[in-house]
């Protein structure tokens, strides 16, 4: 629907891509259908805060791999969890680990930079 309105009304998107960091805050969107808006999310390295929202009901919660015991985000009813993680320069996995959810596509990757 986007493409539609930015083709007939000469706008640009003002929607950030996939990998852009809003106020530097790190925003993942999880839904009902068991995914996250994005593929791949970037960050700064150091204090990475992220906002976990839900749009949706069904419960999630977002981990990333080999950091499960410093940081778990849950949401459910349409609920939104924020929480921060020192991380270095690298590529991380984000996933929920939910039974079935990461195999059904809760799964992302994380660059930070």
């Amino acid at each position: 629907m986007t493409l539609v309105l930015s083709s007939c009304g000469g706008e640009t998107s003002t929607q950030p891509s996939t990998d852009e960091q809003i106020d530097g805050v790190v925003r993942v969107v999880a839904d009902d259908t068991q995914n996250f808006d994005k593929d791949r999310y970037t960050a700064a390295a150091g204090s990475v805060e992220i906002e976990y929202v839900l749009d949706g009901f069904q419960a999630h919660n977002l981990l990333i791999e080999g950091f499960e015991g410093e940081m778990v985000l849950e949401v459910e009813n349409g609920e939104t969890s924020t929480g921060s993680i020192s991380l270095e320069s690298g590529r991380y996995v984000l996933y929920c680990d939910i039974a079935g959810h990461r195999e059904a596509g809760m799964e992302a990757q994380l660059l930070v930079e």
